[in-house]
């Protein structure tokens, strides 16, 4: 079945429960239901995700504790600290716990895949079951130098991890599946899994050590022998064409079985079961064991990782954990001749970062076109730079080694940092490229291309591929020509942050961007992005304040930003104390871009998609390895770090969104939120998309946040079905290791591609295979190790299958391939104590100061040789002598320390990770206090308890000192106090320090303190008083008031405010911890309604205090609509709407120069009327209205015209004639007490050309015409009587203009048609026009005329083949 059919079967699961198999479930779904039982759970559960992470917890607050911050000896940490508060508590609540929290997850996901892998589900020495104890040891024993020569001599975490993961599987088991418990032991078994252990008194192969149950179902109580030998069950189940891997039970009649509903063997003798996976009876025999196995295999995981810190030293356990607070600085550069400048200007730029920055690792990957390296990983910063300013160009081809360059990076890079890289050709390596863009995502590493060269393709990789690889990880392709690399460095250094969180990237866009930015309260300072030429950038925060942000100047001076970088094509620009809601930019561009928008913040998340496998033996969900598959339906795995410390109060939705931001897909949640919680999820598209997270904090305000790898489903899975054993060998050595790649798209050949950081994988075969539709097929890895190959050195391996049919269906696995050490060297290095330590007396708290003492330790080991002494507690060395790592020689370690320090280990490690210790063990220090937290809070009083060790002198009290102020005195002889502190102020920070008080001698005597803190509860506040507007604009007001008598609960004052009467605007609300506070982006001219709302730490408010401020006056709008109606000789109606803008200035209205103030509210479907009367009739009006504000500031106007009608019915005698008819200069003018026009304007024109008319509306008309021998002027009223006028007149010739446009439209053997324009100027003077036609081939006019003044013609009679001229000009007549 292939893996889209079978996925199809689980679509009922949602939501998620715990169990100890390898992660949680829900336990509603049927498929689970009926193998768990969840019915008859008697209590808690845990899964193996679970153990992992809260061993892993309980060993990192001991880590802390140990090894406590810088200046802060006192550290302490809560017992029950989540693993993001432990971390937010050590290195400041402004740092991020991603990269650490990826780390846990890469090493439980290590420990799930035991469960996942065919190569380990079924082989019983990792599941510990048929009574495989040696193998298990063997196992164990075997990968454990492993691991550590990978952390000590090649600092190959991520592998590390890996090998981690899989021997917690192991030793977890242990407890869950042996009888190590029902023999009555309550402790671990402390060397299980670790070099040179063995096991006691385990059961010969016939020994019976269980008895039947009552029932070979359900629960089973004593069916274990008492005094029989250490065994484990029997697990036989279906498991299809792996069922033969599995170990059959004996038929002795006395073997235990594992038990439960899928075991086959609990019905053979002797039947029932014992395993302790789960507490429900129906899976687990013995369930009713299950919290002690369980927290057995918390503390068996506590200590081999206790064990691991020992063998490691501080320094790289820390690494482990990826535990520090900055990140690398990574670059890869191209060292070819053409790059000669760039690195000049790299070396320079790099040193600034330096200097004023502190990556925890630096790596340098050059490359050229001939070769890679050396590649430089150290944390010294003087060590990093020497390999910078030593880098020189090589002369070189045109196609360089990218993508090996990043393969070394990418092998040295902490996950989760950023890599830069400088180039300005394509890669001639394109064969590693699907490789290394999946290792890259599978780090979450943003790879950044600054591109110095001319944008070609071509190449065996190109500018195409390089987008591609910044775009699935999330990083910048910023082409800059020869580019200034200052303009870089400050990306380049915030590179090193590690709390960066990305919250929208938007990729290939063009023209018109409008997105919706929300900013959350977890967020301290955000930046916007923008690479590409933009030609517009508005960012508007939540108060309608405008951000120009191709205004470098003006976005310096202002206030909170913070230009990073402005350049034509590329724009960073910080806000560093932004307000918290949704922010809006709205961007314009005529070419391509993208923008990123991504903060700082306590809030992060990571994703992974997970298939739920109900089969056997543990259902769980299955992470996905690589690519996931298209079309399915899987499980997105959510770690959400930070939720507590950030408030978050829910997980809303999640959204699939494409490059350009644009929504797939969106799957709304309801359920509950954890540091881990699995969300079914739609099938997925067969396009590239983002995913993005929404939810809320407690504020109210959106948070959103994006996981930046870009998803690419296929249709392709590329499984490692080899282990470390199979590939890791001893230099010299061949090895080979298998990949099952399978086909759930088309059949089709698939090109198979294999690479490895170090060069061991020497190739893999077949290169190519046909893969039918959902088939599989197998592919074998083969790894030569040099015989100088060095011990401990881990490459990188990644195998990548690709279809050659369906070309975007491409899939990488990732492995590690190792070196193994020449010599087998189980023993631990002999560590000898010189000198005697006698603490005797002083080995109290209140006096181990008074003494001092001194030993000398002598460390060697003759095998492997010494690779790292310490000592925990490490502040007591004073000298080491004579140490090289690799020494096979004596080393002398001193050790110097009071009598306060009774416990110590000064410890060696040999090459092969064995561990030798000098323990100078002078017992507990008495009468130490630990532990010491607050039980329980109240409104006015704390419950503390603690713990104190065992003391042999007389206990006098203890001294309470709360908050530096008050010092109470009370007793409490056992070793585990509790005292509640009362009369504390509610809603405020409490600090106490504990010391005990001993009788010595007689003499009272104080002991080390021990500190704690914790926060009262809260009460309602109360509310602020006198609230005042200090003075205001037209968009700002700025408010204060006074906090009230009684503050101890006021965290923050909540600002709310919304306009009154005015539904245009919408309200917001914000926080500030100020009694001041700027109201901004608001309306002029509006009174706004202010509540001030006093808020605890717990988000309590008290009742607002509410009062009113209004904005100042501004100058309203120009009316909308005027129009006139109705309008008589002496009246007329004007009607108009308010302005658009700022319509809630206007006070009133003036029309014409009398103002009209009563008028405000419409009086008809929004139009003001008003009427005019009064006014003449037959006369022009212009009517102008414009709005008044309420302190008289008139706005712009809008006006109308008109003329008011004629008298009604005038008297006959007033009729007569048109009169005063008179010419002047060149214009007529004649009156009349008619209303003014239509008059008709008659001219009688000299020499018989006829008569003009003219409809004229106005009294006057300019004569720029020839001569006329007399005008006339008629006039008809309304009632159809005629009135008229003449007088004679002799106005002189004017020249009329050229006439326009002389075309040609149509030419046959004989004619020829033309057409021309009149003239623009005297047109009326054109009473005739002169055509000439000219014969070009002989020179003389062939015709001449004169015609009537029209504008087109035809000429005829002309000679054919014969090339003519046209001529046409204007004239009067000749007088």
């Amino acid at each position: 079945m292939s893996l889209v059919s079978t996925a199809a079967l689980w679509l009922m699961l949602v939501g998620a429960a715990q169990a100890f198999l390898a992660t949680p479930l829900n336990y509603s779904d049927p498929d689970v239901a009926n193998i768990l039982c969840p019915d008859q759970m008697s209590g808690p559960t845990r899964d193996q995700k679970w153990i992992t992470r809260e061993g892993i917890r309980r060993r990192i607050r001991q880590f802390f504790l140990d090894y406590p911050p810088p200046n802060e000896p006192s550290f302490n940490v809560p017992t029950d600290a989540s693993l993001t508060e432990l971390y937010h508590a050590y290195y400041g609540e402004a740092a991020s716990a991603t990269r650490f929290i990826k780390a846990v997850n890469t090493i439980a996901k290590a420990n799930i895949n035991a469960d996942s892998s065919d190569t380990f589900r079924f082989d019983k020495d990792i599941q510990g079951d048929a009574e495989s104890f040696a193998g298990m040891q063997d196992k164990l024993g075997k990968r454990y130098p492993r691991m550590l020569t990978a952390i000590n001599l090649n600092d190959a975490f991520p592998a590390a991890r890996e090998l981690l993961g899989l021997s917690l599987h192991t030793i977890q088991k242990f407890y869950a599946h042996s009888t190590w418990i029902e023999l009555g032991n309550t402790g671990i078994l402390e060397d299980f899994g670790l070099p040179g252990f063995s096991f006691d008194d385990i059961a010969e192969p016939t020994e019976d050590v269980c008895t039947p149950c009552a029932s070979p179902d359900g629960e089973c109580q004593s069916n274990v022998i008492s005094g029989a030998g250490l065994s484990s069950g029997y697990f036989v189940y279906n498991a299809g064409p792996n069922t033969g891997s599995l170990t059959p039970k004996p038929n002795t009649g006395g073997k235990c079985s594992h038990g439960g509903v899928l075991d086959q063997t609990k019905d053979e003798p002797a039947e029932g079961g014992i395993n302790k996976d789960t507490s429900s009876p129906c899976f687990s025999p013995h369930y009713y064991l299950h919290e002690e196995a369980a927290e057995l295999a918390v503390q068996a995981t506590d200590h081999y990782l206790n064990v691991i810190l020992d063998a490691v030293a501080p320094m790289k356990f820390r690494h482990l954990f990826d535990l520090y607070n900055s990140s690398a600085l990574s670059i890869t550069i191209d060292t070819t001749g053409s790059m000669g400048g760039e690195i000049d200007s790299v070396k320079w730029q790099v040193g600034e970062i330096v200097a004023n920055s502190a990556p925890e690792v630096y790596v340098l990957a050059p490359f050229n076109d001939a070769e890679t390296g050396p590649v430089t990983k150290t944390s010294d910063p003087d060590v990093f730079m020497d390999a910078v300013n030593a880098l020189y160009t090589y002369s070189g081809s045109a196609e360089e080694m990218f993508w090996t360059g990043l393969s070394d990076a990418l092998a040295n890079t902490p996950d989760y940092s950023d890599i830069f890289s400088f180039t300005d050709n394509g890669g001639s390596d394109g064969d590693l490229m699907e490789g290394m863009i999946a290792l890259a995502v599978q780090k979450h590493c943003k790879v950044t291309i600054i591109y110095s060269g001319s944008l070609k393709q071509g190449y065996i990789s190109d500018i195409e591929d390089y987008h591609r690889l910044v775009d699935s990880t999330g990083g910048l392709f910023i082409p800059s020509g020869k580019f200034d690399v200052n303009d870089i460095t400050a990306i380049m250094g915030e590179g090193v942050q590690s709390s960066v969180v990305d919250i929208t990237i938007l990729k290939e866009l063009s023209g018109k961007t409008n997105v919706d930015i929300p900013i959350d309260n977890s967020i301290f300072d955000f930046e916007v992005r923008i690479a590409g030429d933009v030609s517009s950038a508005i960012f508007t925060d939540i108060t309608g304040t405008e951000y120009d942000l191709m205004d470098s100047t003006g976005l310096n001076s202002t206030a909170g930003v913070e230009v990073i970088v402005h350049t034509p094509s590329l724009k960073a620009i910080r806000w560093t104390n932004p307000r918290y809601g949704t922010w809006n930019l709205q961007t314009d561009s005529s070419s391509t871009y993208s923008l990123a928008v991504n903060g700082n913040s306590t809030l992060s998340w990571l994703g992974d998609f997970s298939i739920l496998d109900p089969s056997p033996p543990h259902p769980h969900y299955r992470p996905v390895v690589g690519n996931p598959i298209t079309n399915t339906y899987y499980y997105l795995e959510i770690s959400l770090v930070g939720y507590l410390e950030s408030k978050v109060v829910d997980v809303n939705r999640i959204q699939y969104v494409d490059r350009t931001g644009v929504e797939i897909s969106e799957i709304e949640y309801s359920g509950d939120i954890d540091d881990t919680f699995y969300i079914r999820v739609e099938p997925l598209p067969e396009t590239q998309f983002y995913i993005k997270i929404w939810g809320h904090v407690q504020s109210g305000n959106e948070f959103s946040r994006l996981m930046s790898v870009l998803i690419s489903p296929v249709q392709t899975t590329v499984d490692v079905i080899a282990t470390s054993s199979d590939i890791c060998g001893l230099p010299g050595d061949t090895k080979t290791g298998d990949f099952l790649i399978t086909n759930h798209g088309l059949s089709a050949d698939f090109e198979i591609f294999g690479t490895d950081s170090l060069g061991f994988l020497t190739g893999v075969t077949p290169t190519s295979v046909w893969i039918e539709n959902n088939s599989s097929a197998t592919v074998t890895a083969t790894f030569y190790y040099p015989t100088n190959a060095t011990e401990g050195d881990v490459s990188t391996v990644t195998v990548t299958a690709k279809s050659l049919v369906q070309t975007t269906s491409v899939n990488s696995a990732t492995t590690y391939a190792c070196v193994l050490a020449e010599v087998t060297d189980i023993d631990p290095p002999i560590c000898v104590s010189v000198d005697a330590v006698n603490c005797t007396g002083y080995t109290i708290n209140a006096v181990c100061n008074d003494k001092n003492w001194t030993t000398t330790a002598i460390l060697q080991d003759t095998q492997s040789g010494l690779f790292g002494v310490s000592a925990n507690p490490s502040a007591g060395i004073s000298d080491i002598v004579n140490f090289t790592p690799g020494t096979t020689n004596e080393v002398t370690v001193t050790y110097e320390s009071t009598c306060c320090t009774t416990q110590v280990d000064i410890i060696g490690t040999d090459q092969q990770g064995n561990v030798g210790k000098c323990a100078i063990d002078m017992g507990v220090l008495g009468g130490l206090i630990y532990d010491l937290e607050a039980e329980s809070v109240g409104l006015t009083w704390v419950n503390l308890k603690w713990k104190i060790t065992a003391y042999n002198v007389e206990m006098h009290l203890y001294s309470l000192l709360i908050n530096n102020d008050l010092t109470l005195q009370f007793k409490c002889n056992d070793l585990s106090c509790t005292y509640n502190v009362t009369m504390l102020e509610p809603c405020s920070h409490q600090e106490f320090e504990l010391t005990p008080h001993f009788y010595v001698n007689g003499d009272d005597k104080a002991g080390a303190a021990a500190f704690a803190d914790d926060y009262t509860l809260d009460t309602e506040p109360t509310s602020p008083t006198n609230g005042v507007q200090v003075d205001e604009g037209n968009t700002t007001v700025n408010l204060s008031w006074d906090a009230p008598a009684s503050a101890k609960c006021i965290f923050k004052y909540k600002v709310c405010y919304s306009p009154i009467d005015f539904n245009e605007t919408n309200g917001l609300c914000e926080q500030t911890t100020s009694t001041e506070y700027t109201m901004q982006g608001l309306e002029p001219c509006l009174e706004y309604e202010v509540q001030v709302t006093s808020l605890s730490p717990s988000g309590l408010a008290s009742p607002p205090l509410v009062f009113n401020v209004q904005t100042s006056d501004a100058m309203p709008g120009e009316p909308r609509n005027v129009t006139l109606q109705d309008v008589t000789e002496e009246s007329l109606f004007v009607w108009w709407q308010d302005p658009i803008e700022r319509k809630q200035c206007v006070l009133g209205y003036q029309i014409g120069h009398f103002p009209i103030l009563s008028l405000r509210k419409p009086s008809v479907d929004g139009w003001y009327h008003e009427e005019l009367f009064e006014l003449d009739p037959c006369t022009n009006y212009s009517v102008t209205v414009s709005a008044l504000s309420k302190t008289g500031i008139e706005g712009p106007t809008s006006m109308v015209k008109t003329i008011t009608d004629e008298s009604e019915n005038p008297e006959m005698d007033n009729l007569g004639k048109i009169s005063s008819m008179i010419i002047y200069e060149d214009m007529l003018y004649w009156d009349t007490v008619l209303c003014i026009g239509p008059f008709l304007v008659k001219f009688a024109v000299k020499f018989g050309f006829g008569e003009l008319f003219f409809h004229v509306l106005s009294t006057n008309l300019t004569l720029n015409s020839p001569s006329y021998h007399s005008v006339s002027v008629i006039k008809k009223d309304d009632y159809g009587r005629l009135s008229s006028a003449y007088i004679p007149v002799n106005i002189l010739n004017i020249i009329p203009g050229e006439p326009k446009n002389l075309r040609i439209t149509s030419i046959t053997k004989a004619c020829m048609s033309y057409e021309y324009d009149a003239p623009a100027s005297n047109p009326q003077c054109s009473l005739e026009h002169e055509v000439d036609v000219v014969n070009i081939d002989a020179p003389h006019r062939a015709k001449a005329r004169t015609s009537d003044p029209f504008a087109s013609g035809t000429e005829c009679g002309l000679d054919g083949c014969t090339n003519y001229k046209f001529k046409v000009r204007s004239s009067i007549p000749v007088f």
